[in-house]
């Protein structure tokens, strides 16, 4: 009984710490395939491969780096347009090492919880930041449908553009 225990306990454990997985093969540069990037929380899991086919708004933010914070909530507003879109997908990605202070600050700002996953694990906090380039703050990507990166750090007028062409 105690070693069924001890299975199920460590499977729950090694879950909870896979929160993403990169391809760190690939690079975040504009003109590049977007490097892999599997996302999970308790509710759902998002892979950025399977979203081919549409837009992608992809960003990073931590409420640590109040910079990236504003930015994420100096955003917000063209990415709730982008969401209404069906053939554009949101997803935020915070990289806070709590979730419990992520979801508290998403209430906070009003940002869309569907959107948000959180990656909490330190070696793959580290690997994101590797592949795509973030030293600290903020960092948001627009993929096209065919999964390549055409902007990289767009303002709200130059995210608003490449939403609507």
């Amino acid at each position: 009984m105690k070693k069924t225990m001890l299975i199920i306990v460590s499977f729950v454990l090694t879950l909870l710490t896979m929160s993403a997985f990169v391809d760190v093969r690939r690079s975040a540069r504009i003109g590049s395939e977007a490097p892999t990037l599997v996302l999970e929380r308790a509710d759902s899991s998002l892979a950025l491969d399977g979203l081919r086919g549409k837009k992608v708004v992809l960003s990073f933010w931590s409420a640590a780096d109040a910079q990236s914070r504003l930015d994420q909530n100096r955003l917000a507003t063209a990415m709730r347009r982008a969401a209404e879109d069906p053939e554009t997908v949101v997803v935020s990605v915070n990289l806070d090492r709590s979730e419990k202070l992520m979801k508290e600050i998403a209430a906070i700002d009003n940002l869309d919880e569907s959107s948000q996953f959180h990656v909490g694990d330190a070696t793959a906090e580290s690997a994101i930041r590797e592949v795509f380039e973030m030293a600290d703050g903020l960092r948001t990507f627009i993929i096209d449908e065919r999964g390549i990166i055409v902007k990289v750090d767009p303002s709200e007028k130059e995210l608003a553009q490449a939403l609507a062409s």
